[in-house]
């Protein structure tokens, strides 16, 4: 597991080298990242990792910060239980259960130096406002506009979000599926406060060993499956 986690780490520091490159040469391009400490919009969106980088967040929190996750798991759980489909979902947990349990108060990331390249990899082409709009509110109109100022040469269109990193960042992940495919015979990704809390809570690193069966047995045995929150394969 240490030369796993040593993996993800490098990953995690050559995506910031290229995340760092190209945001330089998109500036250049003239174009805008408008990502800061205490911008915090995208900490209320869903984020998937995968399971040895939870394990890297894990190992970082102090106990408020676990005392704020574990006041969080109900309503994660809830959001996930009562949703029927991935668009609820994603509806449910950022206007219901989120935000993230490791924004701080001031809005910064209390897991920064150990987020996951999905966070890592979100970056805004425009202003900080537009990170927290829910668009099912807009007009169609409002929707056209916002999408005719979209740098379609950067964006993941229809998004803001900047679409090279997400790709680097999506590369480096699977990356560490297969690695850990290699190592224990199966992956595991999932919902980040979720994988996080099951390492807290159930040591799950611990039974990786056991095999894919033995996990996903133990898992429904403790009655915290959901596919929105844990995936297995």
């Amino acid at each position: 597991m240490l030369e796993l986690l040593d993996s993800v780490q490098e990953r995690q520091q050559c995506f910031d080298l290229l995340c760092s490159s190209w945001s330089s040469e998109y500036r250049q391009r003239g174009g805008s990242i408008h990502c800061a400490k205490g911008c915090s919009g995208c900490c209320s969106l869903v984020v998937n990792c995968t399971f040895p980088e939870a394990m890297l967040v894990a190992a970082t929190l102090d106990q408020q910060q676990r005392t704020q996750l574990n006041a969080q798991i109900a309503r994660i759980k809830q959001a996930a239980d009562s949703s029927a489909s991935l668009k609820d979902w994603l509806h449910a947990y950022r206007f219901g259960a989120g935000p993230c349990p490791f924004l701080e108060q001031t809005g910064a990331c209390g897991a920064y130096r150990s987020r996951p390249l999905s966070c890592r990899s979100l970056l805004a082409t425009k202003e900080p406002a537009w990170c927290v709009i829910d668009f099912a509110t807009l007009t169609g109109n409002e929707k056209q506009t916002f999408m005719e100022l979209l740098d379609r040469s950067a964006v993941a269109f229809p998004t803001h979000y900047a679409a090279t990193p997400q790709e680097i960042g999506q590369e480096l992940e699977e990356a560490t599926l297969r690695q850990m495919e290699t190592v224990y015979g199966f992956s595991l990704l999932g919902s980040l406060p979720w994988l996080v809390w099951l390492e807290l809570e159930h040591q799950l690193s611990s039974r990786l060993t056991e095999g894919r069966d033995a996990v996903q047995e133990y898992l429904r045995a403790k009655g915290v499956t959901n596919p929105f929150l844990i995936v297995l394969s």
